[in-house]
């Protein structure tokens, strides 16, 4: 389902999902990719990944954080 959720990057050199999983649901999930308010470009013209992108996991801890949900033992 992460490999799914992966798509949704718009990383041309690794696309990565993330779900955070607590008592068997998915509360949470996420990409790699740019922050909100950056162009949706991910790598420089040498192919490198620019420092300010965020990895899949830090994205769904971020969106969990921001609804209020409670991710004490998710995984």
């Amino acid at each position: 389902m992460a490999a799914v959720w992966a798509k949704n990057s718009y990383c041309k050199r690794r696309q990565v999902g993330a779900l955070l999983v607590k008592d068997r649901m998915i509360i949470s999930d996420g990409y790699n990719g740019t922050p909100s308010g950056f162009e949706n470009i991910c790598e420089d013209e040498n192919g490198v990944t620019k420092p300010y992108v965020l990895h899949a996991e830090a994205n769904a801890i971020t969106k969990v954080a921001k609804s209020g949900n409670n991710s004490k033992g998710a995984t």
